[in-house]
């Protein structure tokens, strides 16, 4: 039994060397592109791009909001409180909403910009 702890603890010396793998195997890309500084992790961009995501989803709930009120009424709403819908973008907040005529603008005032949908088409 002593030998075998003395060898299983020269396996693990001999397996932490220290030296980092080339290539991260999860992903198959070098090492110093998949996480440049490998003491703090960048994780913001991940915070950013959901973020987007969020406000985008808002988008789309909000233009098929207006879409419905303008179905059930023949106008569009005056505002987003007319259609009673809302919601924010996690980064700026409330969204600008603008009506001319017939057609009209929902869009993000984030910066940069989240995007917008015009008349039910979406910028992204």
């Amino acid at each position: 039994m002593k030998y075998f702890a003395v060898f299983s603890l020269i396996l693990l010396m001999a397996g932490c060397g220290g030296a980092q793998p080339e290539t991260d195997p999860a992903i198959n890309i070098p090492a110093e592109e998949a996480m440049p500084d490998a003491s703090a992790p960048d994780l913001t961009a991940g915070i950013d791009l959901a973020n987007q995501n969020v406000c985008r989803a808002n988008m789309y709930a909000l233009a098929a909001s207006i879409a419905m009120y303008q179905s059930q009424n023949g106008e569009l709403p005056a505002t987003l409180e007319e259609a009673t819908v809302s919601a924010a973008c996690p980064d700026a907040g409330a969204y600008r909403y603008v009506v001319d005529g017939q057609s009209w603008r929902l869009e993000c005032q984030a910066e940069p910009s989240h995007g917008f949908i015009e008349n039910g088409n979406s910028s992204w």
